[in-house]
């Protein structure tokens, strides 16, 4: 074989490779590096964080009640905010559930529901359940036979998404059975539009709450036209990565009712390792948005979580008194002297494009992209 057709194999082979791994689902990127991975030593700021493989999308479901396959399989499909695994109205005698076929590898695993119709992070409405179980099996075939095990069982549930870490050896399969909704909920019933399965099998660690205003709400929902999402670009920077997300943001919300706020978002998502905190859009009081976001800081902190804030997006519409430069100013201080790792800096982008202002605060579409872009270039000291 001539030198220029070797050259020209060996070019073949290597852009097939990267095709591949371009192509790949997370999870599978996650396995073509070198297992186990490596660890750094430990940053300033708590990590590195410790991959925690997505590895549901695409995989079989199964529903009661039943709906045609493509229906079911959006649960796993990575759509978010658009087609929805509807359940009716369930009772404890009469149950939704939707099972999803893992296959057998993980030992523990992280558990992940949305109803993104929703807004509000403590939105339920719009097809969320109020009670709802957990459970795993190893030797179901459809999802309804076999013996099952309820791993995780929750009442009055309050909010539109969470999580929950389950022990998964020896298991196959994971059900989402809801018994109940809440009293007020719109004609149509329960909507659920994914299920997300992480492997926290080595340790994983790597879930993500994003805590703050409508800005956060909006932003972090992974609607298609606001993608690529924070998960997505992380991935993309880091391949042995697909964070796990779950979107706690309030309309309206000012800091000083954050600060509850927080200890709710704590106490239901447990497994959460870093809390990315925008909050101060509705505010304009930088001595008590010291004291407030300050608050919220020592929470996430005390219990044992990272905690990253985002410097305040620039409004349109402030004039002269521009209340977020002064609110950042304050963002700076706690930064340094709590000594955290910065978050974006969404005032200086907002300010170079307001053009992707809608209403002179919200971001556009394209601008939540950046946003979420922004996030994972501020988290990269946070990965390998």
């Amino acid at each position: 074989m001539s030198g220029r057709r070797v050259f020209a194999w060996a070019a073949a082979v290597l852009l097939g490779a990267g095709a591949i791994w371009y192509a790949a689902e997370p999870a599978t990127r996650a396995r073509l590096v070198r297992r186990p991975t490596p660890r750094g030593p430990p940053d300033p700021w708590g990590g590195p964080l410790v991959p925690a493989p997505l590895i549901s999308r695409g995989r079989p479901v199964f529903t009661s009640p039943p709906v045609p396959a493509w229906r079911g399989k959006s649960l796993t499909d990575g759509v978010y905010r658009a087609g929805t695994w509807d359940g009716g109205f369930p009772t404890p005698e009469k149950p939704a559930w939707a099972a999803v076929d893992l296959g057998r590898g993980p030992t523990r695993i992280l558990v992940s529901w949305t109803s993104s119709h929703n807004h509000d992070w403590d939105e339920r409405f719009y097809g969320a359940p109020a009670d709802y179980r957990i459970e795993t099996s190893a030797d179901s075939t459809d999802g309804a036979d076999g013996t099952w095990r309820v791993a995780v069982s929750v009442t009055d549930n309050p909010v539109r998404t969470r999580a929950h870490a389950v022990d998964f050896a020896g298991r196959r399969w994971v059900r989402m059975v809801v018994t109940r909704l809440p009293a007020k909920v719109n004609e149509w019933g329960l909507h659920l539009d994914q299920i997300d399965v992480h492997d926290l099998s080595e340790g994983g660690n790597d879930v993500w709450v994003f805590l703050g205003d409508s800005i956060t709400a909006a932003v972090f929902d992974r609607a298609a036209p606001r993608n690529p999402s924070f998960a997505m670009d992380v991935a993309r920077r880091h391949p042995a990565y697909f964070p796990a997300m779950i979107e706690a943001g309030k309309g309206a919300m000012h800091t000083a009712e954050a600060v509850a706020f927080t200890d709710r978002v704590l106490a239901l998502n447990p497994d959460a390792k870093v809390v990315a905190i925008g909050i101060g859009s509705n505010d304009w009081d930088p001595v008590a948005y010291e004291r407030d976001l300050g608050a919220i800081i020592r929470k996430v902190r005390a219990a044992g979580k990272i905690a990253m804030v985002a410097r305040m997006p620039w409004r349109s519409d402030s004039g002269p008194q521009d209340f977020q430069a002064r609110l950042n100013v304050v963002v700076d201080k706690l930064t340094r002297d709590l000594g955290l790792l910065p978050g974006p800096d969404l005032y200086a982008w907002t300010h170079a494009h307001p053009e992707r202002l809608t209403d002179h605060l919200h971001t556009d579409d394209a601008g939540s992209a950046a946003v979420s872009r922004l996030w994972a270039e501020a988290a990269d000291p946070l990965y390998e």
